[in-house]
Parts: C-alpha cells; sequence; structure tokens
C-alpha cells in the first residue's frame, strides 16, 4: 500500500486538487451577477460572434479592455444560448423584467467554460514547474492557485481578468522554461499564451518589458563560461523575443481585425500605452542598448555591466527582500494597530483613480501611495501563501545563493514593476487589478516551502507539508463561501474591508423577496446589479423615473451602491422620490447579509415607509 501512494502520490494529490477545485468552483454558479457582467454576456459577446458571423469585421472590436479571449471562450454560452441578449428588457419606464427561470442556466454555461479551460491551465502550470524545478514545488504551486479564493473567484467571472491571470500565468512560466531549455515548443506556447492574454486586456502588454528584463536578468547573472557562448545565447534570446513580440501581436490581430481597420479600436489600443508609457519608455531603451550592443558591438558595454553588476548590484538586490518584507509586516501592524490612519479612513477601498478628488483631498505620498496598492493583495493572499512568501524572503536575505534565485528574483522584481504601473496610471489596486499576481505569489510560496524542507532531513516533510498546505486551502475557501472573490484573510481587522460584494448576495436577496406574499406585483428599487435578473416582480436600477406611477415597495442596498449613491441622493430625491439615502443605516432591516462576516460588506433589503 505504501509503495503504491508513493509511487503514484501525485497523480492522487492532482486528482484531489482538482476534484476540490471544482467542487468549489461549481458552487453558486449561477447564483450571482457581478459588475458589468451582463454587459458581456447580453451584448459584448454575442457582438463578437454576430460580427464574425457575419464578417463585419469592425465590430469584433467590443470594448477597449479587449476581453476577445472572454468571448471565444464564454462564446460557448452563446452558442448554447443565442437568445441571452433578451434575458433581460427595459421599458420605457425603466422597470427591468427578467426572465427569472433561465438566469442561472445562462449564467452557469457562460461561465463554465471559464471555469474548465482555467482548470486545464493550471494543470498545465504544473507540468511547466516541473521543468523548471521540481515535483514538489510544482504540485504545492498548482494547490495554492487552484485553491486560492480570489482565483478561484475570478474564474466564475464573465470579465476580461478571469482569463488574464491564467494566460499571463502560463506565458510567463512557459518563458521561464523557454531561457532554461530553449525547446522551440516553450517559444510556441509563450507566444500562443502571451497572445491570448493580450486579447483579454491589453495590461497584458507589460510583459514584452518584462520578458526582455529577463533575458538581461539572466546574461549578467550567468555562471563563468566563454565570452562567445554568452553572446550566442544572448543573440539567440533577443531573437527569441522579437518572434513572441510578433507572434503575439499577430494573434492579436488575427482576433480581433477591427485593430486593423477600425480607428477607435486602434486608438482604444493605444490610449493603453500612455499609462504605460514610463515602462514601454524604459523597454525599448533596454531593447536598443541590448540590440545595438549585441549585433554591432559584439557585446562589449553589457560585459562591461556584468563585471559591475557582479560586483555592486549583486548585494544590493538583496534588498529587495527586505523591501517585501517590510512592506508585509508593516501593513500588517498598520492595520491592526494603527487603524485611524488617515490614509486608510479617508480613501476608500474602491475608488477607481487614486487622487480622485471627490474622495480625499490631497494626492497621497509615495509611499502611502505604495502601500496603498499593497494593502488589497496583502489581505487576500490566504495565510499560507504569505507564511511561504515570508520563509522565501528570508531565505534569500540569509542565503547568498539558492537554486531558484533566478525564478524569485526575477518575479519579485515584476511584482514590484506591476505596483509602480498601477501607481504610474493612478489606479488604486483592487484584487482584480492585481489578479495577475496571484500565481505568481503562489509560486514564490511554493519556493518558500521547499526551502523550509531543505532544513529538515525527514522524508516525510514534503508529504507533511503538502497536506497542511491542501488542508489550510480547504479551510479558506470554507471561511468565505461561496463569496470567493471577496475573501479577506484573518489578519485584516473585523471592521476593515479591501473589496465591496461586488454583486455577491444579490440572488439571495431575491430569494427573500419571492418568497413574500404578491412577489410578482412588487416594486423593488436596487442600488446595485445581481438582484433583478432573480426577482420575479417589476425592478429598477435606474436612478431616474417616473415618481407619479413608480412607488418602490423594497429597497435593496449595498457598500457598493451607497457610495455611488450618495454623493447626488437629493437630486434623485426631488427627481425620482428615492429615499433610500435614508435606509442605508436603518437598524432593523427585513433581511440582510454580511458577506465574509464583515458588516461594512452589506447587502440588505429594506421596507420603504410610505410617503406622508
Amino acid at each position: 500500500m505504501l509503495g503504491f501512494l508513493n509511487r503514484y502520490f501525485f497523480h492522487i494529490s492532482l486528482a484531489l486538487v482538482f476534484s476540490a477545485y471544482f467542487f468549489f468552483g461549481l458552487q453558486h454558479l449561477g447564483k450571482f451577477i457581478t459588475a458589468d457582467e451582463h454587459y458581456w454576456v447580453y451584448e459584448r459577446v454575442p457582438q463578437y460572434w454576430d460580427a464574425v458571423a457575419n464578417s463585419k469585421w469592425k465590430k469584433t472590436f467590443i470594448n477597449d479592455k479587449p476581453g476577445v479571449s472572454l468571448a471565444l471562450v464564454s462564446g460557448i454560452g452563446y452558442f448554447l444560448d443565442p437568445d441571452s441578449k433578451t434575458l433581460c428588457v427595459e421599458s420605457n419606464a425603466k422597470i427591468l423584467t427578467c426572465q427569472t427561470n433561465r438566469v442561472e442556466a445562462i449564467y452557469r454555461d457562460f461561465r463554465l467554460p471559464l471555469l474548465i479551460l482555467n482548470g486545464c491551465l493550471l494543470f498545465l502550470l504544473f507540468f511547466l514547474i516541473v521543468k523548471l524545478t521540481n515535483p514538489w514545488i510544482a504540485l504545492w504551486t498548482t494547490l495554492l492557485s487552484a485553491l486560492s479564493p480570489i482565483l478561484l473567484g475570478i474564474s466564475q467571472i464573465v470579465n476580461p481578468d478571469s482569463l488574464l491571470w491564467s494566460f499571463g500565468m502560463v506565458a510567463i512560466f512557459s518563458f521561464f522554461a523557454l531561457l532554461k531549455s530553449e525547446e522551440k515548443k516553450f517559444l510556441w506556447l509563450t507566444v500562443v499564451c502571451t497572445g491570448l492574454a493580450l486579447l483579454s486586456k491589453y495590461t497584458a502588454l507589460i510583459l514584452f518589458p518584462f520578458f526582455l528584463a529577463l533575458i538581461l536578468f539572466r546574461f549578467l547573472r550567468a555562471d563563468e563560461t566563454t565570452d562567445e557562448t554568452l553572446r550566442s545565447a544572448l543573440k539567440k534570446s533577443l531573437i527569441q523575443w522579437t518572434i513572441i513580440v510578433f507572434g503575439a501581436l499577430i494573434l492579436l490581430c488575427l482576433f480581433l481585425p477591427a485593430l486593423l481597420i477600425s480607428p477607435s479600436a486602434r486608438d482604444a489600443f493605444f490610449l493603453a500605452l500612455p499609462h504605460k508609457l514610463i515602462f514601454f519608455s524604459s523597454g525599448g531603451l533596454l531593447l536598443g542598448v541590448l540590440a545595438l550592443d549585441t549585433f554591432i558591438f559584439k557585446n562589449k558595454f553589457l560585459f562591461f555591466v556584468r563585471t559591475l553588476y557582479r560586483k555592486f548590484l549583486v548585494p544590493l538586490s538583496r534588498a529587495l527582500p527586505f523591501l517585501f518584507l517590510g512592506i508585509f509586516f508593516f501593513l500588517i501592524i498598520a492595520r491592526n494597530f494603527f487603524a485611524g490612519w488617515r490614509i486608510f479612513a479617508l480613501i476608500p477601498f474602491d475608488i477607481k483613480d487614486l487622487s480622485n478628488a471627490r474622495y480625499y483631498t490631497d494626492t497621497p505620498r509615495f509611499l502611502e501611495a505604495l502601500l496603498l496598492e499593497w494593502n488589497p493583495i496583502i489581505f487576500s493572499l490566504t495565510p499560507l501563501v504569505l507564511l511561504g512568501l515570508t520563509a522565501l524572503l528570508t531565505t534569500l536575505i540569509v542565503k547568498k545563493k539558492n537554486n531558484y534565485s533566478f525564478f524569485s528574483s526575477g518575479l519579485l522584481l515584476f511584482a514590484l514593476a506591476y505596483t509602480l504601473l498601477l501607481l504610474f496610471s493612478n489606479v488604486l489596486s483592487t484584487p482584480r487589478y492585481s489578479v495577475f499576481l496571484y500565481p505568481l505569489f503562489a509560486f514564490l510560496a511554493a519556493l518558500g516551502f521547499w526551502f523550509i524542507c531543505e532544513k529538515f532531513t525527514p522524508r516525510w516533510t514534503p508529504f507533511f507539508i503538502t497536506s497542511i498546505i491542501f488542508l489550510g486551502s480547504l479551510a479558506s475557501l470554507i471561511t468565505i463561501k461561496p463569496f470567493y472573490f471577496n475573501y479577506t484573510n484573518f489578519l485584516l481587522p473585523q471592521n476593515a474591508l479591501i473589496s465591496d460584494a461586488w454583486g455577491y448576495g444579490g440572488y439571495e436577496a431575491a430569494v427573500y423577496l419571492n418568497g413574500l406574499p404578491n412577489a410578482e406585483r412588487l416594486t423593488v428599487w436596487s442600488d446595485y446589479y445581481g438582484v433583478c435578473e432573480f426577482f420575479v416582480g417589476r425592478c429598477l436600477t435606474a436612478y431616474s423615473f417616473d415618481k407619479e406611477t413608480l412607488h418602490p415597495d423594497y429597497y435593496v442596498l449595498t457598500r457598493r451602491g451607497q457610495i455611488r449613491y450618495m454623493p447626488k441622493y437629493d437630486r434623485w430625491e426631488e427627481k425620482s422620490g428615492l429615499t433610500a439615502y435614508r435606509y442605508y443605516n436603518a437598524p432593523n432591516p427585513a433581511w440582510q447579509l454580511f458577506i465574509g462576516n464583515r458588516q461594512g460588506n452589506f447587502i440588505k433589503v429594506v421596507k420603504v415607509n410610505p410617503a406622508p
């Protein structure tokens, strides 16, 4: 029996991981609707496939994300139900009428392909990391990624970010495998996955300068060898990088032909660059230096830089783990012992622009802004990932050399660059905006656990760590089930938030309302999407409607809706008779739900008092 377990341990473990992934992922799959998701299901995905079917190539531009990978994958749901765009109809009176008996099936059909594909990509991740490291690190990375509440949650949502993280993840690790083995299959895998990540969101453009930086980083860190060998390897890597860039862009244009013929599509692409201009300027400068020095000056300049790097920059590079450890511990201490710190008290977690004067009159100082960007990441990683990261960072500080320092240093630099990208773009991070980083942190945590294993000689240590990671990951999922994307770890005080409900709880509110007497005759106003699709009566989400003929019987109120509604509540009261502002702090709502047991993240149903 023990021999069988030893021989098939990784097979059994992977089977358990993916069984848990699909067990939790299939839960609640059609019973929520998040922000903007209805646009993709009702409008954008159908538009893409209608454009392809009718050869109207300009109309393949469905969004400035661009979200085409999402249309390709979730399009399966559209083929299963081509009438999804008729699911909800808004009347002239702003009443939203939905075919509630079809909602769950349609959203399940659009979401299930995403869940399945991301599961397959995580399975591919295992084999990529085996190629780079060893089966234990690969298993732990896959486990921490597949059972990450944030990654599982986004994989249930019809949104471009649901594929950005998975295609981007495979592109990064495939490029690592290409640098290590130089096998052509990894080159083409990198091309395809980089292109599909770009087709998800233009944020994936950051991969181009990152891959270029990795090429330089490997050259500077290369073990002692002949100059000619180093020059040859560098030249080959630059050619491969060029193939990746042009291959990914060709793939982008192939599936988004509007980019070639529509000025608005091209404008959306180039508008994605100014926010990232500093990175692409530095990437262009780096490319120019590498190309000129490699193909004209025979790397004389780079060999000089390599000498300087070995003398001066190697010790400085060890400061990077100190920086991350400092951010981690400082944030955890600050949030728990200095809860009234103005930067967290005055800037809401869910504004988009970091310097939005509507909420905060002063632009945050650099350190404050940096902490604000890392705040949602730290508190939405599972405690096990944070533990593994701490082990890794400590090891990098203590040990001068380890077998995986190239991967760890490269990914830490990427995480730092990604954070700076958000800062320069004036975007306040949320788990959705930073979803790219979660599988990378899972890998770094797995490296940390491997370094712990190396400290302990018993053969059972990896088995014990596997059990702890598996059971701990299950516990994290169970604590937030089924609202996975709202996961917040216990290190954040219970009265603090890092995200809003994002549509969660709307189904449960509708179930309560549907159970009321004469529910079909009730009129409900909701301050956010995700309720009307499941409610059998008359439903409103518009702020402006005829107050003479429509009088809501109930309000459905959320934290996110409160932020949107309150700045102009007096206008809406005058125009439509809305008095929701009186009920957000109502002590005895008819029904309420706290997402993740955090009272600030509420959804409540309140009965509207009749007008005097």
